[in-house]
């Protein structure tokens, strides 16, 4: 008899599973190489051990599942991680300032240093953002841009200078994009995506031992909030080269959180070639158990990416170029994640979706909608026939307003409507978007669909629209897992899946839910190797480990 590598004993085991056989919640588990073997009362487990058996007193703390993230950008963030100043979880306006003070203290001079969304004044008890003489104050020999979603950005005066911003270049990119006082001196402050994308091309990158080595820093800061898994989206500004530091990361055995890729074209236009080549040149799966590329998304046509405070182009023609990308993706039994805000997004990707279901057949393909706000209860019926489900992500607490302008109060309580998608059995996949629109921190989001609250207080969601806590547990944990085709590798914690594990600060089931975005791991597991452990349960035997070196493996 193999004893087990380690154990758990002694917590509030919440095991997601829907077994029979295993029970919701349990004292302990067990471990061997990257699997979960046993689990049941602490002196059931305890019975297991041998001499080499590492023990873990969790201490009465709650133990569930590794978190999957099922929507975000952590290609795209790993690349600058290091250079980033993250105010997540800054109180006031002040100490956010002093926290770039503090990174330019230790970056040489002429670095830059960035703060990419995450973020929203409202969180401050000032109740703005960074003006330029402030950055300036405490970054005067540092280029220093501070972005806000994507509505605009501040830089500071060495940014300013650093990319070449003049009356040239402002009469080129259009003055609207640009703040100026009443006698027309620069702010600093720019507007719109367009700028933004145009301020990524201009600033200096890190060189790439740099990303890579941001990309692993980010994936152990994932770890430390108990995020096991991390289904990336693409995005704009993530052309092919963009993958190189995390595939970098992955063989070095520095990637920490298992990702699945969602890839799609650099730039509108380019949608057909592109992926064609991804489809002819990609094979499915490629990679392994900690990155593998299992589709594209969640950018299909450029002239159809929408907005919650905008539609996009869903024209007849727009409609039929869908259907032909659609087509081509599904005769190579591709998986697709489709991102769609507005209702007229989401019924002419609906509509390409049956045309080609009724061609090929998508169904076992696992498409998914991202993000689909304004899902009505007629969807729901179309989704079940065609396999499908819901990415959605905890938008509201940061654009909240902005959705009750464009859609009204009244249906945005009931979007999307958790309820009738639960009751449905659509599966819904729970996330963040992270970087830049929203927090990457998954107990903030949590609280979010717990309550529906905007970062100021504001009700979203209707009552009878709103998650427990178990439900959107699950939503974060197992049946993030069905939309990569993992629902029985791993989100649970039972015998024979993988052991992605979160021991947690406080319990999510019982802290106050004011509370809930304070949580943390103290101790992560990942294929059953230490990612992550606070000094709170550190011993002589638990042991980071400093690698974890890539599997190849093939879809379950």
């Amino acid at each position: 008899m193999r004893h087990p590598d380690v154990i758990l004993v002694n917590g509030l085991v919440t095991t997601m599973s829907e077994s029979p056989e295993v029970p919701a919640e349990v004292q302990a588990v067990a471990v061997s190489g990257d699997r979960i073997t046993a689990v049941g009362d602490t002196a059931e487990i305890e019975a297991l051990a041998g001499p080499g058996t590492v023990r873990v007193d969790v201490g009465g703390r709650r133990v569930i599942p590794g978190l999957n993230d099922s929507h975000v950008h952590v290609v795209r963030a790993g690349r600058t991680w290091n250079d980033e100043v993250r105010w997540e979880d800054e109180k006031t306006l002040a100490s956010a300032l002093e926290a770039i003070r503090g990174r330019a203290a230790e970056r040489p001079a002429g670095t830059w240093i960035r703060v990419i969304g995450g973020w929203d004044p409202r969180q401050f008890p000032e109740g703005r953002g960074p003006v330029q003489a402030e950055l300036d104050a405490v970054a005067p020999d540092h280029p220093v841009y501070v972005q806000y979603l994507y509505n605009w950005a501040v830089l500071n005066s060495r940014a300013v200078a650093a990319m070449g911003i003049d009356e040239a270049v402002i009469a080129e990119l259009g003055a609207d994009h640009f703040e100026h006082t009443a006698d027309g001196v620069l702010t600093g402050r720019v507007y719109g995506m367009p700028l933004m994308k145009w301020c990524y091309r201009h600033m200096t990158a890190p060189t790439f031992e740099e990303q890579v080595a941001s990309t692993a820093a980010m994936c152990r800061e994932l770890n430390r909030l108990g995020v096991t898994g991390a289904l990336d989206g693409g995005g704009v500004n993530t052309g092919p080269e963009a993958y190189q530091p995390m595939y970098e990361a992955w063989r070095r055995g520095q990637l920490t959180v298992r990702t699945r890729l969602v890839v799609h074209a650099s730039e509108a236009g380019r949608e057909h070639e592109e992926l064609a080549g991804f489809r002819r040149f990609t094979p499915l799966d490629l990679g392994d158990d900690m990155l593998r590329v299992i589709g594209a998304g969640e950018i299909i046509l450029y002239r159809s990416h929408d907005r919650i405070s905008g539609v996009a182009d869903v024209s007849p023609s727009a409609r039929e170029e869908m259907r032909e990308l659609f087509l081509g993706l599904a005769r190579s039994r591709w998986t697709v994640h489709m991102h769609a805000h507005q209702r007229e997004t989401i019924e002419a990707v609906l509509d390409a979706w049956e045309s080609v279901h009724a061609e090929v057949g998508i169904d076992g393909l696992r498409w998914a909608l991202v993000h689909g706000e304004p899902l009505l209860p007629e969807d729901l019926p179309r989704l079940r026939e065609m396999g499908a489900g819901l990415l959605t992500q905890a938008l509201y607490r940061f654009q909240g307003d902005d959705a009750f302008q464009a859609w009204g109060r009244d249906r945005v309580a009931e979007s999307p409507p958790f309820r009738r998608l639960l009751d449905a059995g659509v599966p819904v996949g729970l996330g963040s978007d992270a970087m830049r629109v929203a927090t990457y921190n998954p107990f903030t989001n949590l609280a979010w669909y717990i309550t529906g609250k905007t970062i100021d207080g504001k009700d979203t969601l209707a009552p009878h629209n709103l998650l427990s806590r178990e439900e959107a547990l699950r939503g974060y944990t197992a049946t993030g897992a069905w939309f990569s085709f993992e629902e029985n590798v791993r989100g649970r914690i039972e015998p024979g899946l993988q052991a992605d594990i979160a021991v947690l600060s406080e319990d999510y089931f019982t802290v106050p839910v004011e509370r809930v975005p304070d949580l943390e791991s103290v101790l992560t597991l990942v294929g059953g190797k230490v990612v992550h452990a606070a000094p709170s349960l550190k011993g002589d035997r638990i042991e980071v480990a400093p690698t974890i070196a890539p599997v190849g493996v093939s879809r379950v």
